[in-house]
C-alpha cells in the first residue's frame, strides 16, 4: 500500500467501537471509569487493553501511533507531546548504558538537549561527522542523525550509518522530520527508531504541538514508558487533530515536493543568490543519496544564500505573503533564518563550520501554486 493511501485509512483499527465512527470522536477525558475492581486491576496492570489515565494512554494517541507506525513501516508507534519529548525518549530507550552521539548537522534543539540537558545528569554526548559513519565514536549506545538535515538539507546515508553503529554495538535514532515517509522509510535502511516533530508535515496545518516515534515493539515500548514516567503525552484534541492533517499527507507533500524542486532550480539561476541548498539540484553534494533514497528528488524544505544578514532582512521586508514563522511543515509556505532562530544555539565558529551564513534563509515551501510562489519570491529579491 502506497503511504498515500496508507495516510488516509491508517489508524481506524485502533477503534474498539462496534460500529466504528468513519471520523474518530475526541475523547476528551482525563480518565476513564470501571464497573468493578478486577477489571481496574487488569488494566491498569497491563494484563488487559484498555485505558485508565491519559496520561498513560488514550485512543486519540494510540490511533495517531498506529498510523505513524504504518507510514514508517513499523513495528510499533508512540506519540509524545512535542517533537523534543519525542527525541529524548528515543534516545533513552536506544542508548541503553552507553553515551549518545549525535550529527554535528542537526536541528539546535537537540543540541540544546544535549549540552543543557543530557550532559548534566551524566550522560556522555558526542559528535560527529554524519557524512563518515566510521567517526562514529565509540561507547555510544546511541545515534542521532536526520535523514535530511537542518537547515541546508544534507542527506545521511541510513544504511552505512545504521550499519556502523550497529557494529560498535549502538542503535540508530534517525530524525525523518524533513524527509518524511513520502520520501523514505529509515528503518527499511537499518535505523532502530524513527523519529517525528509530528506538528510538521505529518500534521501539517500549523496548529498543533506534537512527536511522533517508530521501531520494534521493545524499543517503541521502552520509549513510551518514559513518555509516560515524564508525562510527555499528548493531548487528546492535539493528538485528533494531527489524525485529521495526516488524511492528505500524501498529496500535501506531492505538491510541496513540486514546489520546492521548482523554486530551488529558478534560485539556482538568480543573481542575488550564492547558493542553493536543495538535492533536487546535480551541484547538491549528496545528489547520489537522492537518488539512492529519494527516488531522486529532493524534501519541501531549501535553503539559500544571500549576501549577508542585511540582503535577509531586506528579503523578509519585501515579501508580501510569505511568513516569518520559526516552524516548518505546513501547508502554507514560511520562511525563518535558522543563525538567529532554529540554530541560535550554535556560536558563529560552529554556524560557518556548518555552512550556515548569516545570509542564509530557509523556506519551508507550502502547497500555493508554483507561479504564485516564484513571483512572490522575485518581489522578495527585487531592488
Amino acid at each position: 500500500m502506497q503511504s498515500d493511501t496508507m495516510a488516509v485509512h491508517a489508524g481506524f483499527e485502533a477503534l474498539s467501537e462496534t460500529p466504528r465512527p468513519l471520523t474518530p470522536p475526541i475523547y476528551q477525558s482525563s480518565v476513564f471509569v470501571f464497573d468493578d475492581l478486577a477489571r481496574a486491576a487488569d488494566v491498569t496492570g497491563g494484563a488487559s487493553p484498555g485505558y485508565s489515565y491519559a496520561r498513560i494512554g488514550h485512543p486519540n494517541a494510540d490511533m495517531l501511533s498506529a498510523a505513524v507506525a504504518a507510514l514508517e513501516g513499523a513495528g510499533a508507534g508512540a506519540t509524545a507531546a512535542s517533537g523534543m519529548g519525542a527525541i529524548l525518549a528515543a534516545l533513552l530507550a536506544a542508548r541503553g548504558e552507553g553515551g549518545i552521539a549525535i550529527a554535528r548537522e542537526i536541528y539546535g534543539g537537540s543540541v540544546a538537549l544535549a549540552r543543557s540537558f543530557l550532559s548534566p545528569l551524566g550522560v556522555e554526548c558526542s559528535f560527529f561527522d554524519s557524512h563518515d559513519p566510521q567517526s562514529i565514536p565509540e561507547g555510544a549506545g546511541a545515534v542521532l542523525v536526520e535523514s535530511c538535515s537542518n537547515p541546508l538539507g544534507r542527506l545521511s546515508d541510513v544504511a552505512a550509518l545504521a550499519d556502523a553503529a550497529h557494529r560498535r554495538g549502538a542503535r540508530l535514532v534517525v530524525d525523518n522530520t524533513f524527509a518524511t515517509p513520502y520520501l523514505v522509510r529509515p528503518l527499511e535502511h537499518g535505523a532502530d527508531l524513527v523519529v517525528h516533530s509530528a506538528t510538521k508535515f505529518l500534521s501539517g496545518h500549523g496548529d498543533v504541538i506534537l512527536g511522533a516515534l517508530a521501531g520494534s515493539e521493545e524499543l517503541v515500548a521502552a520509549a513510551q514508558s518514559s513518555l509516560t514516567t515524564f508525562g510527555a503525552t499528548p493531548d487528546p484534541f492535539a493528538a485528533w487533530l494531527a489524525l485529521r492533517g495526516l488524511r492528505t499527507f500524501g498529496v500535501r507533500m506531492e505538491r510541496a515536493v513540486e514546489n520546492a524542486a521548482q523554486i530551488a532550480k529558478h534560485l539556482a539561476s538568480h543573481p542575488k543568490v550564492r547558493k542553493v541548498h536543495h538535492a533536487s539540484l546535480g551541484t547538491h553534494p549528496d545528489r547520489a543519496l537522492a537518488e539512492r533514497y529519494f527516488a531522486g528528488r529532493g524534501p519541501a524544505i531549501l535553503a539559500f544564500d544571500l549576501a549577508d544578514e542585511a540582503q535577509a532582512e531586506k528579503f523578509v521586508s519585501r515579501l508580501a505573503w510569505i511568513r516569518y514563522a520559526p516552524s516548518l511543515g505546513d501547508v502554507a509556505t514560511i520562511l525563518l533564518h535558522p543563525a538567529t532562530t532554529s540554530h541560535r544555539q550554535l556560536s558563529a565558529q560552529e554556524l560557518a563550520e556548518l555552512g550556515i551564513t548569516p545570509g542564509t534563509v530557509r523556506l519551508s515551501v507550502g502547497i500555493e501554486a508554483a507561479q504564485d510562489l516564484l513571483a512572490e519570491i522575485d518581489r522578495g529579491l527585487a531592488g
